[in-house]
This record gives C-alpha cells, structure tokens and sequence, in this order.
C-alpha cells in the first residue's frame, strides 16, 4: 500500500472517535451537555514530573545553552511549543518576564477548528517544561475558539505533523511579541571565542538572558511603523533632521550601497531595493550571538557581537550604536554604506539610536525596566565593574522633536 495511502486510512480511522457536539444536528441536543474542561496549569508550581527549569540560571554550565539543538528561538515566538515524541511537548519561554493567560490551541489535520489543549495561568520567565498530550491520555473535552465543545476519544499518539500547536494570551507583553514581524532563529556560538579567545569572550548565561531581552526589543524597534517609515523614507527623515537643526544636508542625502563614494558622488539605492532592504532586516536567517573582547565589535554572515557594556548597561540605556552597526554587517553591509556607518552626518547606527532612544522614552518597547534582570549586580559573571543604567532622552533627539510623545504603537 502507498504509504501515503496508509497514512490517510489511520489518521479517519482516528477520526471517527470524534463525537462533536457542536453541528447544527446536535446543538439542541447537547443544549444542557456540562462540558468537563481540562484544568488551568499555573506552570510556577509543577510537578518534577513535567521537568521545570529555569532557562539560563546565573551558575548553569555554558555548555547547555550553546546547544544548538536545544537552545535557539525565532525572536518573533519567544514562548515555543514543541512536541517531543507522539505524546509529549516542550514549552519553553525565552523572556524575563513571565507570560499571564497562556492559551495553546491544537489544530488536527482533518478538523477546520482549533482546539484548547492546554491553558497556562502563569508561565514564568525563561521557563521550560514537558506536558503530556492530553489526546493520548483518554476522552476528553475541549473548548473551541466559538465558545462550544468538542470531545474527542483517546488518540494513541502522533506522527511529527500530525498535530499542530498555535499560541494566544491576553496578556500585553504577549501583544508586544505578535507585533514583531522578524522571525530571525537566535542562537549562542561558541565557536568563535574558542577560536580567537581574546577577539571574543564567552557569552555566559547572564549576558545571554541580557541579550535575549535586547534582540526581542530590537525586533519589536525594527517593526514599529514608525521606523518602516523613516526607513523607506531616509531622504525626507535627512532634510527634517537638517531642518530641526537648522543645517544643511550633512553628507548623502538617502541611503547608498558597498561602493566606495567618489568626491561626493554615492551609490545610491533604488525606493524599490530600499524596501527589499528592510525586509532583510525582518527575515527569517540565523543570528548568532557573540560577546567581543578585543578592540572592535564583529559582524558579518551569521555573527552580531557588541562588548559585554552594551549587554549589561547599554541597551537599557538605548546605545544601540555598535549593535545596529554590526547587525547590519551581518545584514550584508559594510564600511562604504551608511546603512553600517554614522559617518556623513549620521546614518542608520544615530537614527536606530534615537528611535530606539524615543521607544524607551514612550516606554514602547517589551522591556523598558533594568530592574528585570539586574545584570549589572551579577559581579561574579562580569569583567567589567557597572552600575544600575538610568535612562535619559537628548531634547535634541530627532523622534521626540518631530513626534513630541506621539507615535506609540497601539
């Protein structure tokens, strides 16, 4: 038999265990059915059998989070559902603050409605644990999105795809999280500083809980419609920033390429590349974070880096500078382009500033409060000697002249 073929006469075979009690038939006759739910599970409080820990503690090896296969992310799904064999899945958060009304829907491939398969009260930060499909468990009864029941009979298990998870909360950090358009995969390499030790540093799991925090932000900054705007449109945030100013037009005048600039003369791109460009800022390749610790941050290919400042202190505070200058070499640019320079007058590296600057003003990022994390106590993980980032906003920042408190992303 077509295998294929054999794989769609088991999965109606599953199928025909389903008794749904909410067709336009039944409706009536299921009219007073008490449906019995699945309890809440409030995931602060678990039993050791559903293996909670807790992502990145201060003291855990390093070792475990430059796993590659365990540890890695998309910055636009902090909060991962993975199933783990035909019975089990991993939910795992990759945030510092904990999620509130977590709500995970399961999708069977030949029934058209989501289905409530589990609901979390509390998950807590950098949280991990497995959870057995409750499916293979026996009959039970689920909540659909429109309010009514399904029950379905017991299921012996599921192939890889044979069932689909899908994630809802209330929660407004959780809304933050959705708006962030990027689906680039993070992931800690220890390769470089095994390679060049000295050039780079390990990243150890208090920079890395730091560096989480920034990416998630940083993606959240990238996907503000503020910023598309004054991205695709550079040549007009120039003149108005010269305006403001009362300047002239300091060096190139819009966005240009790798080529070298020849007395004044730039390579320009093109509105359409332009918009290609931010998308390629938003897409869905590998990250790599990495600590330097010589004379100059890296970037390129996969690799960003920044020194262990800017993970401790400097993100909080919005000097974003050398990360958006290395990000945008591991985005393909390079010395001669301002999308990677703040030379001529400022570039991508001062306005990503003063626009990440302005959120943390607007407190319009995920995470705007040091106190989360308080990297900069964890003296025992750091080389550096830091104290608590306070934030202040220059009343000459471009953003908050032009837009003057307005332009928060509801």
């Amino acid at each position: 038999m077509n295998p294929n073929t054999k794989k769609w006469l088991i999965l109606n075979l599953l199928f025909a265990h389903f008794t749904i009690v909410t067709s336009c038939d039944n409706e009536s006759k299921f009219s007073s059915y008490n449906a019995n739910y699945l309890p809440s599970i409030d995931a602060t409080n678990l039993p050791l059998e559903n293996r909670p820990m807790t992502l990145f503690e201060d003291n855990e090896n390093p070792s475990k989070m430059y796993d590659k296969k365990d540890r890695w992310f998309r910055v636009n799904q902090p909060l991962q559902v993975i199933q783990q064999g035909k019975d089990s899945v991993q939910v795992s958060l990759y945030s510092p603050v904990e999620l509130s009304d977590v709500k995970v829907y399961a999708k069977l491939p030949n029934y058209d409605k989501r289905f409530l398969i589990y609901h979390f009260t509390t998950i807590p930060a950098f949280h991990r644990s497995s959870h057995q499909i409750p499916l293979v468990a026996g009959k039970n009864d689920y909540l659909l999105e429109n309010g009514k029941t399904v029950t379905i009979d017991k299921i012996e298990g599921f192939s890889s795809g044979a069932i689909e998870f899908s994630v809802e909360s209330s929660d407004p950090l959780f809304a933050k999280f959705k708006k962030i358009k990027s689906s680039r995969l993070v992931q800690f390499h220890d390769g470089y500083h095994i390679n060049e030790y000295g050039k780079f540093l390990p990243m150890n799991p208090v920079l890395a809980k730091e560096a989480i925090t920034m990416i998630l932000n940083y993606s959240y900054a990238l996907s503000h419609p503020i910023y598309y705007e004054t991205f695709t449109n550079f040549n007009k945030y120039k003149q108005e920033q010269a305006a403001l100013a009362g300047t002239a037009i300091n060096g190139a005048n819009d966005w240009h390429g790798n080529a070298d600039d020849v007395n004044g003369v730039y390579d320009y791109i093109s509105k359409a590349e332009i918009e290609k460009i931010y998308w390629s800022y938003l897409d869905s390749r590998t990250l790599y974070i990495a600590r330097v610790g010589g004379a100059a941050a890296l970037g390129g290919g996969p690799l960003a880096s920044q020194w262990e400042s800017g993970y401790v202190t400097g993100h909080w505070i919005g000097e974003m500078s050398i990360w958006s200058h290395e990000y945008s070499h591991h985005t393909g640019f390079g010395h001669s382009s301002n999308l990677a320079n703040s030379g001529e007058g400022g570039g991508q590296q001062e306005m990503l500033t003063h626009f990440y600057k302005y959120l943390i003003y607007l407190n319009d990022l995920p995470f705007t409060d040091p106190d989360i994390l308080k990297g900069w106590t964890k003296t025992e993980y750091l080389t550096g000697t830091y104290k608590k980032p306070v934030f202040t906003i220059s009343p000459k920042n471009t953003f908050l002249l032009k837009y003057k408190g307005a332009g928060k992303w509801n």
